[in-house]
């Protein structure tokens, strides 16, 4: 990873505390075995990332794969 990258990751974990604990929240409920990943809700693609549409929830996800979850979030941007 370089360290341009790894600086943007930084920043946007600054900038964005709810989502890291999120996804840490999230992280740890799969390795306890309180939440099982799923196959992408969009093409059935394994593996899949969890995206959460709200961070109060962080066991709520919807699983995409990583084409779908860059989809998603361009289409947000928009």
């Amino acid at each position: 990873m370089t360290k341009a990258r790894m600086t943007r990751q930084r920043k946007w974990a600054q900038a964005n505390p709810k989502a890291v604990w999120a996804q840490a929240a999230l992280r740890s409920a799969i390795n306890r075995g309180l939440v099982e990943r799923q196959p992408c809700e969009q093409c059935g693609a394994v593996p899949a990332d969890g995206h959460h549409d709200d961070y109060d929830k962080p066991a709520v996800v919807r699983w995409l794969c990583r084409k779908h979850h860059r989809a998603f979030h361009r289409k947000a941007h928009d």
